[in-house]
């Protein structure tokens, strides 16, 4: 017999080929993500880690700026082919996107709020790919 859900764990983010990146509420809501906020992936010795480089108001265009997706919305997006690219490699999908999950809070030295990305295929495979 196989489990029809497979996998019930929602993610809270998404990185896409294109260079599209959905953050879920719950990510925005650890990061406090404002408009306009940087967001980056700190590798650490085998583990990620999702930061805010830079907090808004920023001078300039910048990449993987965040954006709430709707006017009164909590998911953001950002954009960056680079990041995207780096994170669907790390992960070991062979498809055009790669949809995760964050860990724990954590304070690295020198940061705010760091949260830990689960990137190995531990957790099986994702049917929604």
């Amino acid at each position: 017999m196989q489990s029809i859900l497979g996998n019930t764990r929602k993610t809270d983010i998404t990185f896409r080929a294109d260079g599209r990146i959905d953050i879920a509420a719950r990510v925005a809501s650890l990061l406090s993500l404002h408009k306009g906020d940087v967001i980056d992936v700190l590798d650490g010795g085998g583990e990620l880690y999702l930061y805010v480089k830079l907090h808004a108001p920023t001078v300039g265009r910048h990449e993987a700026a965040c954006f709430p997706t709707h006017a009164r919305s909590r998911h953001f997006r950002a954009w960056s082919k680079r990041l995207c690219q780096a994170m669907i490699c790390k992960s070991g999908s062979g498809k055009g996107r790669v949809a995760l999950s964050v860990g724990s809070p954590a304070r690295l030295p020198g940061m705010q709020t760091a949260l830990p990305i689960i990137y190995s295929n531990i957790l099986g495979h994702d049917t929604r790919g």
